[in-house]
């Protein structure tokens, strides 16, 4: 398949880079990682155990839905590393590929990590985060004024510019189990944001997209929580 996107070396290059970037990122700033992640889930896992509720925090939430998706991240970097192996491991034989996804994939990577920079940035500047990973301040200011999990999206955004790289069912599995994971993940950090900033949270919620500018109707654009605050 001489025309892969991954094998691309522009591409490959800059899949690298992300790759490198985000790592920095995640040893460096305590947003959204599998530690604080595990966090949350742990926090949430204590309150409803006390008033006898179960929900989200299930083991298969808590540790098959990333299992997969770093197994499809896993996947994109070996391809990336020898994209003749990616071909004979990681695609069915006969896979169709467009000339579209190599630019369709570096653009979700840019600016994925575009999202992620500004929003680490303003966060940076703005406030300090406690154990969890949960910063002490409401921050509605920069890129949290256009959406309230930019993060989440500029990651959503890398992983679907990881996917377009390697169409593999491998990684649009990863691709799938990330976005569940992250769904139910943002599900109990509302509750712990809710709880600690009351109306003010929610105040926010009405007025922001969850990732991107509130659409009404809009399921993914309407309330809901993250906002980093």
């Amino acid at each position: 398949m001489e025309n892969l996107p991954i094998a691309s070396t522009a591409l490959r290059l800059l899949a690298g880079v992300t790759i490198i970037f985000q790592l920095g990122l995640l040893a460096a700033v305590p947003i959204p990682s599998p530690v604080s992640s595990r966090r949350v889930w742990l926090g949430c896992v204590g309150k409803e155990t006390s008033s006898g509720k179960t929900g989200a925090t299930d083991p298969f939430a808590t540790r098959l839905l990333p299992a997969v998706a770093l197994a499809g991240l896993a996947a994109v970097i070996a391809a990336a590393i020898r994209p003749e192996f990616a071909e004979g491991h990681f695609l069915p034989a006969g896979t169709r590929l467009f000339r579209w996804l190599s630019p369709a994939s570096g653009l979700c990577l840019l600016t994925g990590n575009f999202l992620i920079a500004a929003a680490v940035f303003t966060l940076r500047r703005a406030t300090v985060f406690d154990a969890t990973g949960q910063s002490r301040r409401l921050v509605t200011g920069g890129v949290f004024g256009l959406m309230q999990h930019p993060v989440v999206c500029g990651m959503g955004m890398i992983y679907l510019g990881f996917f377009l790289a390697l169409p593999s069912p491998l990684v649009l599995g990863g691709l799938l189990c990330f976005g569940w994971h992250q769904q139910r993940r943002l599900s109990a950090e509302e509750a712990l944001l809710a709880e600690r900033f009351g109306p003010r949270y929610r105040d926010y919620r009405r007025r922001v997209g969850r990732f991107g500018p509130h659409w009404p109707g809009c399921a993914w654009c309407g309330p809901g929580g993250y906002g980093k605050e």
